[in-house]
This record gives C-alpha cells, sequence and structure tokens, in this order.
C-alpha cells in the first residue's frame, strides 16, 4: 500500500494566492486537478486509503464522514489538524467528491471557503469540509456502545451544528461534554423534533456558560446529562 501524499506549505500558499487572483478558477470544475508532483511530500506513516471516493456519498455527510475517519482512524490529533493533508485530498484523493458535494459556482471565495483549511483553530478545523468529517467523528465516537457512532449520527442530523455551532464553544475539546449532549439530545427527539437548530444552539451556550465557572474536564457525560434536564423545561416551551 502506498503512503499518504501531503503538499508542501508553500504550496498550498501559491494555490491559494491564484485563487485570491481570481486566477484558474476553471481548474475547479474539470474531471482532475493537475498538480506539480515536485510540490509533494509523503508521509511514511499514514498509509493511503485505497478507493476513498467510492466509499464517500456527496449526498449524505454522515456516511461520508465515517468512511474517512475509518480509514484514518489512526491519525493522531496533531496529524489530523495539518492543513497540508486536507489540501491535498480536497485537490487530489477527493476531488471529485469535492466537486459533487460543492457545485456551486466557483468564485475565488467559495474555492477557498471549500477546497482550502484556513488554519488549525478548533472552529476551522471543524468547519471545514474535509477536516470537519474526521473531526466529528472523533469528538462524537462512543466506544462504550454497540454501534459507536449511534451519537454521530445525532450529530450530524443538523450539518450547522456539527460543522458550525458545536465548533464556536470550548465544549468541543471535551470529549465526555459532547456526548452527553449527543446522548441527551437523542434521548429527548421529540423536544428536539422543532425548532432543532434554535434548541441546539441554546443546549450549548448553556453548557458553554456554565463551563465559564466550572472544570469541564473532571466531569462525565452522565454530569452533563443531568445539567441539560435542567434546562429541558425551557427547551419544550421554545
Amino acid at each position: 500500500m502506498n503512503k499518504q501524499k501531503i503538499f508542501k506549505a508553500s504550496y498550498i500558499r501559491k494555490l491559494q494566492g491564484r485563487v485570491e487572483n481570481h486566477e484558474n478558477l476553471d481548474f475547479y470544475n474539470k474531471p482532475e486537478f493537475i498538480i506539480d508532483e515536485n510540490q509533494v511530500r509523503i508521509l511514511p506513516e499514514i498509509k493511503q486509503p485505497v478507493n476513498l471516493y467510492a466509499k464517500m456519498n456527496p449526498n449524505d455527510d454522515f456516511q461520508s464522514a465515517v468512511a474517512l475517519f475509518e480509514v484514518y482512524k489512526d491519525l493522531k490529533p496533531i496529524e489530523a489538524s495539518d492543513h497540508r493533508l486536507w489540501t491535498y485530498l480536497s485537490h487530489v484523493d477527493l476531488f471529485p467528491y469535492m466537486q459533487e458535494r460543492w457545485n456551486g459556482e466557483k468564485s475565488s471565495k467559495y474555492i477557498l471557503d471549500h477546497w482550502f483549511l484556513q488554519s488549525s483553530s478548533q472552529s476551522n478545523l471543524l468547519s471545514d469540509n474535509l477536516s470537519g468529517l474526521w473531526w466529528a467523528v472523533h469528538i462524537s465516537k462512543d466506544e462504550t456502545r454497540d454501534n459507536k457512532y449511534e451519537l454521530t449520527k445525532v450529530l450530524f442530523k443538523q450539518r450547522d451544528f456539527a460543522f458550525r455551532t458545536l465548533g464556536t464553544y470550548k465544549l468541543a475539546r471535551h470529549k465526555e461534554a459532547v456526548l452527553g449532549i449527543l446522548e441527551f439530545m437523542k434521548e429527548n427527539e421529540e423536544v428536539l423534533s422543532y425548532k432543532r437548530q434554535k434548541k441546539s444552539r441554546l443546549i450549548t451556550g448553556y453548557l458553554n456558560m456554565y463551563g465559564g465557572t466550572k472544570p469541564l474536564s473532571y466531569y462525565s457525560k452522565n454530569h452533563f446529562k443531568v445539567v441539560l434536564e435542567g434546562l429541558k423545561p425551557k427547551l419544550i416551551k421554545i
């Protein structure tokens, strides 16, 4: 099996610069993105998956996220924070997927927003269209359940929650908090069956304020569920 390839950082800056200058935008409409092979590095510790694109589904982010995570499940967090990897995948291995999933007008801003990971900050890692898939599974999979991706599916019921809302809060750094939120949401589907976006934002905002005075890393997921039970009457009234 081949080793995973990534772009050199200097090459990414060059590609970004061209897009910012409205150059080569038509490249993103072609069947294949032609790259300079001299601008590629090898990651000797990471194997390049075979036929990853075939496992992805442009119409189902949950399926794509699990498929992507499964082939890269051995990535260390620092490796999964490397923009060189995700930018390579978006332009090479998963270029056809990106074209199908993000088939809007290829303006300069649209390409920069969808094909490039802007930084390795928590919010950007979770909002990026490829790294966000991996990180969403990473923070939501629960090895204690029969189906370890059961709560991940809850997370992906609302794309905005998975890729935007959760990543803006420090809660996303605490797996037990994330699992507590998702388990509470799963057990209270009837409460969240309407105005889900507004209620999910209230949940994360509420726990974020709670975490302002509490050491979140010390608590189990059940603690967060108990805290959210106190919010339940307000959620029902919305």
